[in-house]
């Protein structure tokens, strides 16, 4: 029998508020490295009530023998800005001349959050790549169903600025923009709450 809306060997997943035990859980999360401890605070003070408003779907993944919280991931739906530059723009009406800044865009969608539940790899340390196991069979999964119905193009983070996590979304399949582009992508695309982390992209 399906657990969630989406079951694989190991795992279920379901949305934030569906399991009696989601509460409990989530006031129990921990991460390995304080460096993101952020990815906790959002999931025991904001998850919810984003959820609740629309502005993030937040997943709960859970052991299917167990039921213990394995990690949570969160998607929201975004675009990427391409090919920014300025235009000279006439008012045919008064005759006088404007600058405006004219760009493309890409449909996307943003992973905003994506935490591995410490305590589970703690209780299970037999059990290797469980980040890895999320993104491949729920992750990328729900972004398929979302691209049957919307247009999506590109998956895309920002990843907090530490080298092992960089390698790690690499070997994800993400990757970083070349130099100017990263920069001037950071100026125009970057929200104030992720101003020391790194676009990184997936053309799906």
């Amino acid at each position: 029998m399906l657990k969630g809306i989406l079951q694989s060997e190991l795992f279920f997943c379901n949305h934030i508020g569906m399991s009696e035990k989601d509460v409990e859980d989530i006031a129990a999360f921990t991460v390995r490295d304080e460096k993101g401890d952020g990815l906790r605070e959002y999931l025991q003070n904001y998850a919810i009530s984003d959820e609740n408003t629309g502005i993030m779907r937040t997943y709960m993944v859970r052991d299917n023998y167990s039921s213990e919280l394995v990690g949570y991931f969160s998607l929201k739906a975004g675009l990427i800005s391409l090919n920014e530059h300025e235009e000279e723009i006439s008012d045919n009406e008064t005759g006088s001349n404007a600058t405006v800044t004219m760009f493309d865009t890409l449909p996307g969608v943003e992973l905003a959050n994506f935490a591995v539940n410490d305590t589970y790899i703690r209780n299970h340390p037999a059990l290797k790549g469980v980040g890895l196991v999320i993104f491949e069979q729920f992750i990328m999964p729900l972004i398929a169903r979302a691209s049957e119905i919307i247009g999506t193009k590109v998956l895309y983070i920002f990843a907090l600025p530490y080298d092992d996590l960089i390698a790690r979304y690499m070997d994800y399949g993400f990757m970083r923009l070349d130099d100017p582009y990263e920069d001037e992508l950071h100026k125009r695309l970057k929200p104030s709450y992720d101003q020391s982390c790194i676009f990184m992209y997936q053309i799906l």
